[in-house]
């Protein structure tokens, strides 16, 4: 064994240990490297000579470590920007990028952790570098090693600098001389028990009650609880992946299955993707087709009905390709995920995972699959380089959408579909975002919060309105969808900031007569105001008329008056029915909100036998404001029916408000917490005053 090899594997017993014994000589006087080794695992060092009280040789001899005292106190580091490129990341892309990475995974579900090794080719930018940065969160590193013509060289590593809710830094130091170029790097790690981006599934909690279950969520920072890598949207790198995994068992990624053998399956993703579109999934999942290149997968139990629910996918993709340009991911595939998982959908390249909250039987709530499939160009393809730019994904994501919304179901729908994101965001900023003004910027400064406390719907919708107000400006969708995708194209596999953003549409219109009509945009206003969008777009009144009459109607009437009122019984659509019931929580005073009135509510709709989650959702927060005690059960029934962030957030955040309610919800977040996903029981606790 290498003299090299021997000075890592002391100072990873030493590490273990807390013990630094001086009196060791390193006859490469690597004694710095190695302090650095211990010191940056931020555990205490304890020193054999430095003692509370003077000892005895014969004390010395039979002391315990536990008598000794620490050279130095550890403590986490307060956030800052961690880095000069993305404030929530260690790494640093403007020095190295991760241009491949080579998983070797073992899913353990006895143990719930991921056991294997990373193989990182970087692209080292500067010659001599001295160490390489990742991002980690709860890794367990077991080795660390450069690869070189068949060669190994063994690296020195250690973990650092933790800061809360976000994760640490992994440095791995390089030889002395590295040179620019490339640069192969094998990590060997498992993942911990509590690992925010994985969410592990006992028999009992799938559908089928006889197989374990096993999933990722990787957004927005949490692939690096999932792999030691840069943990950024500002990298971009392809991957394979070989998944040893219980040979009954289905394995997808985010990525093409190569190979399929029993017990092991082998992906492959040729086009970059940042860290938090890496995901994978594991269970007894069965598949139908819903177009030639697009199937949806789930358990056997649902299977039917969500071919069903979802089979205009490949017509949503089309018209996807049509206003963006072409699909560059091969495969289009939904899978749709157990109720514990916190989003309506994650846009994982060739696998979008949906909420099974999405099934509603009439194919009333689809639209989200539109959002998912838009993000294969806006997000997935043009990525905004970090989060503080996040409105950069979802706000144009949101746009594409509307715009397939309008393609399939007339401009009135579009203009409609926008009109109900504006009653959310004014929810969101009224409740989510009263204490935090700032988070209700476009641009907002994550340099001391992570990007999972800044999520909200405005760079959604704020982010959508700002676009369609821009589109209306330069003429119109027949003006303003050529530079769309002139824009995706420019930027293809590329990670860009707001001002790329601006820049390319200065250069696209300012040779045109639309020029003038540029120096109307106040950047400054749209971009860094608080509070709604301070310009609202002209859209079509139509189709929001009617659910804003309903909505001033049953907040203004009587039970009784309702109850003889013709108006309140006309044929309305589902849309507009979850519009109108919105507006209606936004109703300051609403007269005479009782139990009573609320029941009508349900008889006049048919709200008891909907299976539709946002009504549901809906009505569960009239409860809550009629402080409807009796319901009680059927409001946490609804709250742990599912952990979609967007339902059970708001439930728990108005249950906090309710002095006789909020020991009952603080109950049963306890009791139900450890199903959630980390980004889910985080945020709660938040909501709920115990963080």
């Amino acid at each position: 064994m290498s003299i090299a090899k021997r000075v890592q594997q002391w100072a990873t017993f030493a590490r273990q240990w807390h013990i630094y014994d001086c009196t060791w000589q390193n006859p490469f006087d690597s004694a710095k490297i190695i302090s650095r080794h211990l010191k940056g695992m931020q555990k205490p060092i304890y020193h054999p000579m430095i003692h509370k009280r003077s000892l005895t040789t014969q004390q010395l001899s039979t002391s315990n470590l536990l008598h000794t005292v620490p050279v130095y106190s550890v403590s986490n580091r307060k956030m800052g920007r961690l880095g000069k490129v993305d404030p929530s990341s260690y790494s640093q892309p403007e020095l190295i990028t991760t241009k491949h990475s080579s998983l070797e995974w073992k899913v353990d579900f006895e143990n719930t952790k991921l056991k294997g090794s990373v193989t990182h080719k970087f692209n080292v930018l500067e010659n001599n570098l001295e160490s390489i940065l990742l991002d980690v969160r709860d890794v367990t590193i077991l080795n660390a090693e450069i690869i070189s013509a068949g060669a190994t060289t063994p690296l020195n590593h250690f973990i650092s600098d933790p800061v809360d809710d976000i994760g640490a830094k992994l440095t791995l130091e390089l030889p002395q001389g590295t040179a620019k170029g490339e640069l192969t790097v094998r990590i060997d790690y498992e993942t911990s028990q509590k690992a925010s981006g994985l969410q592990w599934l006992t028999p009992e909690q799938t559908l089928g009650k006889k197989h374990p279950y096993m999933f990722s969520q990787c957004q927005a920072i949490h692939a690096r609880s999932i792999i030691p890598c840069q943990d950024t949207p500002a990298v971009k790198f392809t991957y394979t992946a070989t998944v040893e995994h219980p040979k009954d068992l289905k394995a997808l990624m985010s990525a093409l299955i190569e190979k399929q053998e029993e017990g092991r399956t082998t992906f492959k993703q040729d086009v970059p993707i940042p860290a938090y579109l890496l995901a994978i999934a594991i269970g007894d999942l069965v598949s139908r087709p819903l177009g030639p290149n697009s199937n949806v997968w789930a358990e056997e139990g649902i299977i039917e009905e969500c071919a069903a629910e979802f089979s205009e996918t490949s017509e949503m993709l089309k018209t996807a390709a049509d206003i963006c340009g072409p699909y560059v991911w091969k495969q289009y595939d939904l899978l749709v995920m157990p109720p514990s998982f916190p989003f309506g959908g994650m846009e994982n390249p060739c696998l979008t995972f949906v909420t099974p909250t999405l099934l509603a039987g009439d194919k009333s709530l689809a639209d989200v699959v539109a959002h998912e499939i838009a993000h294969s160009w806006t997000g997935n393809l043009v990525t905004n380089k970090n989060f503080e730019h996040f409105w950069l994904n979802e706000g144009f994501t949101v746009f594409v959408e509307t715009k397939i919304v309008g393609r399939m179901k007339g401009e009135k729908e579009r203009d409609f579909h926008m009109l109900r994101n504006l009653t959310d965001l004014q929810e969101c900023i009224r409740t989510q975002l009263k204490d935090t003004p700032e988070l209700t910027k476009l641009v907002v400064d994550l340099s001391n919060c992570g990007p999972d406390d800044a999520f909200s719907s405005v760079p959604y919708m704020k982010g959508s309105t700002f676009l369609r107000y821009i589109e209306d400006l330069m003429g119109g969708p027949e003006i303003f969808e050529p530079f769309l995708r002139s824009y995706l194209q420019k930027y293809s596999y590329q990670s860009v900031t707001t001002n790329d953003f601006k820049n390319s549409l200065y250069d696209y219109f300012v040779c045109t007569d639309k020029n003038g009509k540029l120096n109307e945009i106040d950047w400054q206003l749209w971009l860094t105001s608080e509070g709604m969008p301070p310009i609202i777009p002209e859209f079509d009144q139509t189709l929001a008329n009617v659910s804003k009459q309903l909505a001033l109607l049953w907040s203004t009437k009587t039970t009784e008056e309702l109850a003889e009122n013709a108006e309140v019984r006309q044929k309305i659509s589902t849309h507009q029915l979850i519009d109108f019931l919105g507006k209606l929580i936004e109703c300051k005073d609403i007269k005479d909100l009782t139990e009573q009135k609320i029941e009508l509510l349900e008889a006049t709709y048919n709200l008891k036998n909907t299976k539709n989650s946002e009504v549901l959702f809906r009505v569960m927060r009239l409860c809550i404001m009629a402080r409807l005690m009796n319901r009680m059960d059927q409001i946490i029934a609804f709250a742990n029916s599912n952990f979609r962030m967007k339902f059970c957030r708001p439930i728990y955040r108005d249950l906090a408000q309710w002095p006789e309610a909020k020991p009952i919800a603080v109950k049963n977040f306890e009791s139900v917490k450890d199903q959630m996903m980390a980004v889910c029981s985080h945020t709660i606790e938040k909501d709920l005053g115990l963080k």
